[in-house]
């Protein structure tokens, strides 16, 4: 005989061997009603043959598209997997005292990556950066530091499309490289915006194997899109102009007078700013550098990639927090987190503290993903080695160097 747990409010119901000790539906948290029930165990004959040569179980639960098995591993997990993915299954394995839990769960084909749409928004995001950086190039072509207002701003959109495409790409080879499947990159466009556009992303299809590829899908694209800003922060600084302080501010005053209401954009200073500008911005006593606009979308870039590495969902540095503090705590982490933002942001509002009440809104979007948890790799038993927890490390180095509490504020 065995129990059936049905849960009357979501359809809900799980089968299992022996009682499960279980008062709460898993999927809405109601409560359970309890049946005794028969079943044909011939009709999973060919399920139980091949997991008893891998694992041995000492319940098992059945439920509509998936099955769980608890007990303890015969086989390698990777032996466990190449077996039932063949069968079309994804198998998940995890710890609790001390008992493996082998979760299989019918796996939906991913649909072909589309190109054309990503292509569409790829030329649609060139043209919004385009104008985005003509906006950043009139004002010094009319005060006499740029000389041609259309190649400056081709310059700031190969850029700013090269951090973020190189993010995004790195996050497809590791993902091509351990046998996830990955969509293109999608860039977003946004025209009205000063920078032309809101990032890119691209869209797991498939389990992650295990933690370690966790880490290293949740860190190449900050880490690549982190090395491509420095590239391109130190090109910008050595193509700006150092010019007379005093001929500076007479053709900024002009300019203003020129043009009443309008308003620049200034970026916070991260570390890595400052130990770049130390390094490579060396003006003479009496001179100001005139920053070129390439040199922003080195600091955007800086700013996205501190953004992405935040521990909160399925982000990049969710996919480094999940696997290294587990489900239960990366959730506590991500949800902490959002609030923080949240609050951090507040304070700088109502006390008039320099503090950028973007966070308000981040933290609020960080709390969204951040409810929807992280599914976790597929192996979450196997433990990480010192190589693995390294990377994480030089995660968290990363978004050190790239933080600010102001990263971005109008400038009157």
């Amino acid at each position: 005989m065995y129990k059936r747990y049905e849960c009357a409010h979501c359809d809900f119901y799980e089968i299992a061997r022996h009682d499960l000790y279980k008062e709460k539906c898993p999927a809405c948290g109601h409560k359970y009603h309890v049946f005794e029930e028969d079943i044909d165990e011939g009709k999973y004959s060919w399920l139980f043959n091949i997991i008893k040569n891998h694992f041995y179980f000492e319940n098992f639960v059945i439920r509509e598209n998936s099955f769980l098995f608890i007990g303890t591993m015969i086989s390698d997990f990777s032996r466990i997997k190449e077996i039932f993915e063949n069968m079309e299954y994804y198998p998940f394995i995890r710890k609790k005292e001390e008992k493996i839990y082998l979760h299989l769960f019918k796996a939906k084909k991913p649909g072909k990556s589309r190109v054309i749409l990503p292509m569409i928004l790829l030329v649609a995001t060139i043209f919004s950066v385009f104008y985005a950086g003509l906006s950043w190039a009139t004002s010094l072509e009319e005060m006499g530091y740029v000389k041609n207002m259309w190649l400056t701003s081709l310059i700031f959109t190969i850029g700013l499309i090269f951090i973020l495409g190189s993010h995004e790409l790195a996050h497809k080879i590791i993902a091509m490289k351990n046998k996830i499947e990955a969509s293109w990159p999608y860039f977003i466009p946004m025209p009205l915006f000063p920078i032309g556009t809101m990032g890119a992303l691209i869209t797991i299809k498939s389990p992650i194997p295990d933690k370690k590829t966790a880490i290293k899908l949740g860190l190449s694209g900050p880490l690549i899109g982190f090395i491509a800003s420095i590239i391109i922060i130190s090109i910008g600084i050595a193509i700006s102009p150092a010019v007379p302080t005093a001929e500076y501010i007479e053709r900024a005053e002009a300019y203003a007078a020129a043009h009443p209401g309008t308003y620049g954009i200034g970026f916070g200073e991260t570390l890595i700013l400052k130990m770049l500008v130390k390094m490579f911005l060396d003006a003479p006593e009496g001179y100001t550098t005139v920053i070129h606009p390439l040199t922003i979308t080195g600091i955007i870039g800086v700013f996205v990639t501190a953004l992405n590495l935040m521990p909160m969902g399925q982000l990049d540095g969710g996919h480094i927090a999940r696997s290294v503090l587990g489900q239960k705590y990366h959730m506590i982490a991500s949800k902490t987190i959002a609030l923080s933002l949240i609050g951090f942001g507040l304070l700088g509002t109502f006390l008039r503290y320099p503090v950028w009440p973007g966070w308000m809104l981040w933290g609020f979007i960080g709390y969204l993903i951040s409810s929807r948890g992280h599914p976790g790799a597929m192996d979450e038993v196997t433990k990480l080695t010192g190589k693995d927890k390294l990377l994480a490390l030089i995660g968290i180095i990363i978004f050190i160097l790239c933080v600010t509490p102001v990263p971005i504020y109008v400038v009157p």
